[in-house]
């Protein structure tokens, strides 16, 4: 974009927020602008003004109406998308493809109470979603727009009817509201075309056929896949209070997968994973290849590994299965918006300024932050999905929990935004986790975590400990109507004996458990930090998130049995 389009879009805002001169100050100053300088528009920027228009069109139409609208928000994302899956060395599939959608959501009411407050028994939708044309025309994307608005201020009148009618349902919601007040902010990236990322694709189809080239020749695997997804998402929000946020997402995401199929019939799957927000933050050939073989070499040690049965004692967890656990355990019960909702437990509702875990430990999140110590984040933003700026929350300081992630649905004593309000296109938003960091103020060595260990081991009676050392990811629940529960699931076990035999690895296990319980249990912190960079499914939709984390040793763990696809093995040995 030249400086000019720069200036003309400051100005758009300006002269629409403040009212600082009339519409004809503003064409004579877009005059001598085109009189002395070439204008080039983007035609990708016309989607950010088209949206503004029909946002401010909408509200000044639906708040004169008997129900009131008063606030509207529009969202919009580009998305283009390179995938390349090559297996045991042969290119599978090659896919590009370019799609758009929007979603908006038209709030009737006031910021008080409005259609939006949820109403057990009642599945009434307040927003509307759907495909956006992936060509700039703007007067496509307002017909959809306005179609779409009136759909959903109809649909939001008549719930909002239901909301008058039992407004007295939840005190807490009388308490706080429905919807904060926000300081409207402008935020503008340049946009990013999948040309300019200068992605070599035929280089790196070669690439991925070498990579799973690797899984060839080893006969117990019945899969070996390497995916390379390249995925540039262009969004744009605009809302009726002010906000007009267009910002780029880009993510290069390389997977190995590998999977076997035990005697009994288990099937056993090993993944390994890279992520970067530049192609130079993927790894070497060098490197993926021999994590490749080694991931080969752990399914067929699997394959012939031991079922573990049910087990409580001592554990140590690794940094990245520490990373679920804290993410499950823990974050999901931070959420704002899940402190609001009667089916939900709110397990910490009211422990504000309480203990909640040892002293040396603190949790912080920070939507903002791209990387830790040079490796990238996935769980990164600059602005959330209600246009608020991603802020750096402490959660938890030297074990007192001194606050919570908040969206624009305000909880009592939060009547703000701290920017992690998320979802994706397709849902409302909701508070979600983003880049969550966990620091101790005391570190041991991994060898004084394994002592730990033996000791606990020794002095509880039990033969063996649990190294949790690869995980695929983890669930938990949060509701009151089923135990207050989490499930985290690791792929690599190993069994520590306390009489020196040496460290045996297992299959089969799933690491359980409730919150306050296992909380309780984390004794120390191991000097040893990693990232889990994944993905988090919830009601408003499946995010990218991170955590980065120590390893844990935990007093005491419990497993059960992992339910799992069971099949039946290859009568015919596979073909090399």
């Amino acid at each position: 974009m030249t400086i000019v389009v720069k200036l003309l879009f400051v100005l758009r805002l300006v002269f629409k927020q403040a009212a600082l001169c009339d519409l004809l100050e503003l064409r004579m100053i877009c005059f001598y602008l085109f009189c002395f300088f070439p204008l080039q528009v983007l035609p990708q920027e016309e989607t950010l003004d088209a949206i503004k228009v029909e946002a401010d069109r909408s509200l000044k139409v639906l708040k004169e109406q008997p129900i009131p609208a008063y606030y509207i928000s529009y969202r919009v994302q580009v998305k283009e998308n390179y995938s390349i899956i090559s297996r045991f060395g042969k290119l599978q599939s090659r896919n590009q493809q370019r799609e758009s959608y929007y979603n908006l959501t038209v709030r009737v009411g006031s910021n008080e109470m409005d259609n939006t407050r949820k109403i057990e028994g009642n599945y009434f939708t307040f927003d509307q979603n759907g495909r956006a044309p992936i060509e700039y025309k703007p007067f496509a994307l307002k017909m959809i727009l306005w179609e779409a608005t009136n759909k959903a201020y109809m649909s939001a009148i008549q719930k909002y009817e239901c909301v008058k009618a039992i407004s007295t349902i939840s005190s807490d919601r009388a308490k706080s509201g429905d919807f904060t007040r926000e300081t409207p902010d402008q935020y503008y990236e340049e946009p990013i075309s999948f040309d300019g990322l200068k992605f070599d694709t035929q280089k790196w189809e070669e690439k991925v056929k070498i990579y799973s080239l690797v899984f060839g020749n080893n006969k117990d695997l019945v899969d070996g896949t390497a995916t390379l997804n390249v995925e540039l998402i262009r969004k744009y929000f605009v809302d009726t209070d002010g906000a007009v946020i267009a910002q780029n997402s880009i993510a290069y995401r390389l997977l190995l997968t590998t999977k076997t199929i035990a005697d009994d019939g288990m099937e056993l799957p090993v993944y390994k994973s890279y992520f970067g927000m530049e192609e130079k933050h993927l790894p070497s050939d060098t490197v993926v290849i021999g994590d490749a073989q080694q991931i080969s070499i752990l399914a067929s040690r699997l394959k012939n590994a031991p079922v573990a049965a049910s087990y409580s004692g001592p554990a140590i967890l690794s940094p990245k299965v520490s990373a679920v656990f804290f993410h499950e355990i823990l974050g999901h019960r931070i959420e704002g918006s899940r402190l609001k909702q009667e089916t939900d437990a709110q397990t910490f509702k009211d422990k504000l300024g309480e203990k909640v875990l040892s002293e040396e430990i603190s949790v912080i999140y920070e939507p903002q932050l791209k990387e830790y110590e040079g490796i990238p984040l996935s769980g990164n933003y600059v602005f959330d999905d209600e246009g608020v700026r991603g802020q750096q929350v402490n959660i938890i300081e030297n074990g007192i929990l001194k606050s919570f992630l908040m969206s624009r649905i305000p909880i009592d004593g939060f009547q703000k935004s701290n920017g992690h309000g998320r979802g994706d296109i397709f849902r409302n938003t909701e508070t979600r986790q983003s880049n969550m960091i966990i620091k101790s103020s005391h570190l041991l060595q991994e060898k004084e975590l394994r002592k730990m260990l033996i000791d606990e081991i020794k002095r509880s009676g039990n033969e063996y400990g649990y190294l949790f050392d690869e995980v695929i990811g983890g669930f938990t629940n949060t509701e009151r109507t089923l135990p207050n529960a989490f499930n985290v699931t690791p792929l690599v076990v190993y069994r520590i004996y306390a009489n020196e035999r040496p460290d045996e690895l297992v299959r089969g296990v799933n690491l359980i458990g409730t919150p306050l319980t296992m909380l309780s249990q984390i004794v120390a912190c191991g000097s040893r930090y990693d990232i889990f960079n994944g993905y988090c499914d919830a009601p408003s939709g499946m995010l990218p998130v991170s955590c980065v984390a120590p390893s844990l040793f935990i007093k005491k763990i419990e497993t059960q049995k992992k339910s799992i696809p069971f099949s039946n093995p290859p009568l015919l040995e596979r073909p090399l």
